[in-house]
């Protein structure tokens, strides 16, 4: 069985991350890869450390992705932002299959992306609260959420992401997310594997 390592940022990355890589990979017909995560903290912090990062990494013979957010305050390009980390793997171990998918600005991008995904979680937001029109201009995914819920109510990362990414439609991310598509094509390419046309994505 092929083994993927996906180095998160935060507590609740740990199961929704993994959650969201099997979905994908279970569309694209591919069903004998064990999904792992390590948190390791933000953007600037993993960059700061990436070395020590990278060799933990590899000792759990693995490809490595790296998706972490693309919120810091010094982000401006994910292409620019991106090259430092491949960069350093070329310098480390060049022949590691290792891959980086930015999700801008924050993993619940994707929540903003997929209104009805969200609402089928979190209940409690009005049906007349208009989602953003360009989700990933929006800096606060998580606040966004907890303020559209009544007073009293709010989003809780290590509750309910990884439940939403249970019933996120791909399709619908595909069209809507420029980080999800990059994401599912990082992915497929870091592990070789052929991407799945015209077919809907299996749930």
């Amino acid at each position: 069985m092929k083994r993927l390592l996906a180095i998160v940022e935060g507590e609740g990355d740990l199961k929704a991350v993994p959650e969201l890589l099997r979905r994908i990979l279970h569309h694209h017909n591919c069903f004998d890869v064990q999904v792992l995560a390590h948190k390791r903290g933000d953007l600037p912090k993993v960059l700061a450390n990436f070395e020590n990062v990278f060799k933990m990494a590899v000792k759990e013979d693995a490809a490595i992705l790296l998706l972490l957010d693309f919120d810091c305050k010094n982000c401006a390009c994910v292409v620019q932002s991106a090259e430092p980390f491949y960069k350093k793997v070329e310098d480390l171990r060049p022949d590691w299959a290792f891959k980086v998918a930015f999700m801008v600005k924050e993993f619940e991008t994707l929540f903003l992306a997929d209104r009805n995904a969200t609402r089928s979680v979190l209940k409690d937001i009005p049906e007349m609260t208009n989602f953003p029109a360009d989700p990933e201009s929006v800096r606060g995914a998580k606040e966004w959420l907890s303020k559209a819920m009544p007073s009293g109510i709010a989003y809780k990362e290590t509750v309910h992401q990884v439940k939403i990414v249970s019933q996120l439609d791909l399709n619908h991310l595909r069209t809507h997310s420029p980080s999800y598509r990059h994401l599912e094509k990082a992915l497929l390419s870091l592990l070789g594997i052929a991407p799945v046309q015209n077919q809907e994505i299996k749930t």
